[in-house]
């Protein structure tokens, strides 16, 4: 074989390896339940991916190594990126905030701190609910599962309680602009402390998508705020935010799931809006003792 051949084989394998990666991209929405787990450890992936290149190539694998390291980080910072779609109205805009709390009364004082004009709190109790429907004037709440309250400056109407295709509440939010809430604990499609599953990736992508189909049929302004557990770099995300902005991007943001499953660089809490509204001045804080950061935005109509 002529020597130069013997050059360009090698070569040809290594840019091959690197180019097959941003697959992902393509084809993620298309391999199923697969993707959706993909997607949930894809850090981890990257890194065993990193390193059986390293060892295999001994040297060689360079390109596809950073081939690799690219498609994680666009993958996983992408969503984080601002993705403004506009400010709201000047004097329309409502304070919302989501938080899931992990049943823990001691991040009521950082609740207390956003002063949040409409509060959705996730994995509530009753006592919990008690110390912050205090300060509020309106609120509502369900013991779960799903346990989720609703606290706010404004009249609340429940439209729908927590059901089979609604892991949370569906809420008429008197505002002065008003507007649908809606506030929501998806299972989450891993395992518990327990061992066991809270949902199976199939069961969450079927209450994903029946969320999805009722808001998208909201014939006025809608919110949706709470505990997702549905990552950011997922179909079931993107399947979301297909008709609805995400409020967060306004500017840059990142992990909500910052202890147990910190490694996953998971952001799976979200505030939407559905047509025509805007979210400015996002920003996410911490919650004492909880496995997740709270979330907030100004959400409104988009100013003309």
């Amino acid at each position: 074989m002529h020597p130069r051949s013997t050059k360009i084989a090698p070569l040809g394998w290594s840019l091959g390896l690197a180019a097959l990666p941003w697959a992902w991209f393509p084809l993620r929405d298309y391999i199923g339940l697969v993707g959706d787990v993909v997607a949930i450890v894809l850090p981890l992936l990257v890194v065993l991916a990193v390193a059986v290149a390293l060892l295999v190539g001994r040297g060689r694998g360079q390109l596809p190594v950073v081939s690799v390291l690219l498609v994680g980080i666009v993958a996983v910072v992408g969503p984080w990126t601002p993705d403004d779609a506009g400010a709201v109205a000047p004097g329309a805009a409502v304070t919302v905030a989501s938080a899931n709390i992990t049943a823990k009364a001691t991040t009521v004082p950082a609740l207390d701190d956003v002063a949040a004009d409409v509060l959705v709190v996730v994995e509530n109790e009753p006592d919990i609910d008690a110390v912050l429907a205090a300060g509020y004037r309106y609120h509502l709440f369900t013991p779960g599962p799903p346990a989720v309250g609703v606290y706010a400056r404004f009249p609340l109407q429940l439209l729908d309680p927590p059901g089979p295709d609604l892991p949370g509440m569906r809420v008429a939010v008197d505002a002065p602009i008003p507007f649908v809430l809606y506030a929501l604990h998806v299972p989450r499609p891993w395992w518990t402390d327990q061992g066991n599953y809270q949902a199976t990736a199939a069961e969450h992508h079927r209450l994903v998508a029946a969320v999805a189909a009722r808001v998208g049929g909201e014939a006025g302004p809608v919110v949706v705020a709470g505990d997702l557990n549905s990552t950011d770099r997922g179909r079931d995300y993107r399947s979301l935010v297909d008709g609805t902005t995400d409020a967060m991007r306004d500017g840059w943001t990142g992990p909500t799931s910052v202890t147990t499953w910190r490694l996953l660089l998971l952001r799976i809490d979200h505030l939407l809006v559905g047509p025509g509204w805007c979210g400015d001045a996002p920003r996410r804080f911490a919650l004492p003792d909880s496995d997740h950061d709270g979330i907030t935005a100004a959400v409104g109509p988009c100013a003309r």
